[in-house]
């Protein structure tokens, strides 16, 4: 392995471990593994993330707060947002001279931090390689005001023109993204995507499991909610009555106030399709217990949105795969999410294809169907394959300074 020791890197993650969520769980997996491989960056990330026991350097900044006033007014926001960047960026200066810096990785999201290492790049010149985990101007599920929608596509494009690499999780998302910006500044993309760690998961036995489990890990939300799943286990169980006593649901960390689903309104869901003895609600769980949870179970179910043209693969989905345990996708048929299921040798269907959803739900049950894993696909997301590409687009970032 060429050696890496001139890759003296700042990473801009603002969601680290021990705090839950989605980006802090992934960061959680890929730093670790860049310690492995030879690479001790040093990091910066929110005060509210706690205390993160890994051996590199962290630093810690305040997060972005607003009021809820000030919001309203576009002026005093944007004030408030430069003054913010221009205080972050000059802590992170200091750390460049003391850690003698010369490449910044931002890892979003939030978008703060591709902001301040764009910042950071067209201040000091260091070399800048920005990730998107996903869309920002061009996310569907996002809305923006008219002036908002016009600063989002300023930010971004001041991102994406003072990268020199630019990370997305799929094709279609950089597809998305790039579609409005020169030819030319697509050349400097790449796609890396989300990452599973074998070593994350823990050693179970399913012994005297007598029900077959069927688990979904996450919230629901109004376009993406499990009336589908027990719609087609309704057409199944209506005809095989005897069904019933054959299967579990787990929905793990389903219930969501914030959300829109609360444990009253799933159950109440789940009793509409004669399903309510069949559920299980568990509260939400830490990303360890969630991948025991994966692995305890036969079916690991994974919903989006019925949405068009979907540049979104989750990230949930990648950890299901690292399980090695089924999973049935019920999204768009040609969604990054449908062809990841598909490619791996699992199934997916489209919200027009309930009938086939139930016939493949009731083989999975009674266990009428081999399924061969595609390993040689899932090895490109193991955390040790996604983070020797990742290195060496460091390395190819920090040789074109020397050229």
């Amino acid at each position: 392995m060429k050696s890496i020791n001139n890759i003296r890197l700042l990473c801009l993650s603002f969601w680290t471990p021990p705090i839950v969520r989605p980006q802090s769980i992934l960061i959680g997996k890929m730093i670790p593994e860049w310690i492995n491989q030879r690479l001790k960056p040093v990091v910066m990330t929110y005060d509210i993330c706690g205390d993160w026991q890994i051996d590199v350097p962290v630093y810690k900044i305040p997060s972005f707060k607003l009021a809820a006033l000030f919001s309203r007014l576009p002026l005093i926001s944007t004030i408030n947002s430069w003054c913010y960047y221009r205080k972050i960026v000059k802590q992170a200066e200091k750390i460049i001279k003391k850690h003698n810096i010369n490449i910044v990785f931002s890892f979003s999201n939030p978008q703060e931090s591709n902001i301040i290492g764009a910042m950071l790049k067209k201040r000091k010149g260091l070399k800048f390689v920005s990730h998107f985990s996903d869309p920002w101007y061009d996310n569907i599920y996002k809305s923006f005001s008219f002036l908002g929608t016009k600063k989002v596509l300023f930010q971004e494009k001041f991102i994406v023109k003072n990268s020199d690499e630019i990370i997305f999780t799929t094709e279609e998302a950089r597809d998305l993204v790039m579609k409005k910006y020169p030819k030319l500044w697509k050349k400097k993309t790449e796609v890396i995507p989300h990452c599973f760690d074998l070593k994350d998961y823990p050693e179970v036995r399913k012994t005297g499991q007598e029900k077959f489990i069927i688990s979904y890990v996450g919230a629901f939300y109004k376009q993406r909610n499990p009336e589908l799943l027990f719609k087609a286990l309704q057409k199944i169980t209506n005809k095989q009555p005897d069904l019933n006593s054959k299967f579990k649901i787990k929905l793990i960390g389903a219930a969501n106030d914030y959300a829109g689903y609360s444990v009253e309104g799933i159950e109440k869901m789940a009793d509409l399709y004669n399903l309510k003895d069949n559920i299980e609600i568990v509260p939400p769980v830490s990303y360890k217990k969630s991948l025991k949870y994966m692995k305890l179970s036969d079916c690991l179910v994974v919903i989006d949105a019925d949405t068009l043209n979907s540049p979104f693969l989750p990230s949930k989905v990648v950890d299901y795969a690292g399980s090695g345990n089924n999973i049935l996708g019920i999204t768009p048929k040609n969604s990054p999410t449908a062809q990841f299921i598909k490619n791996l040798g699992y199934e997916s269907f489209g919200y027009d294809q309930i009938d086939e959803l139930a016939e493949y739900l009731q083989k999975l049950i009674f266990n009428e169907m081999k399924i061969k894993i595609n390993e040689g696909f899932l090895e490109q997301y193991d955390v040790k394959n996604t983070t020797a590409k990742l290195i060496k687009i460091f390395q190819r970032v920090i040789d074109a300074k020397i050229e």
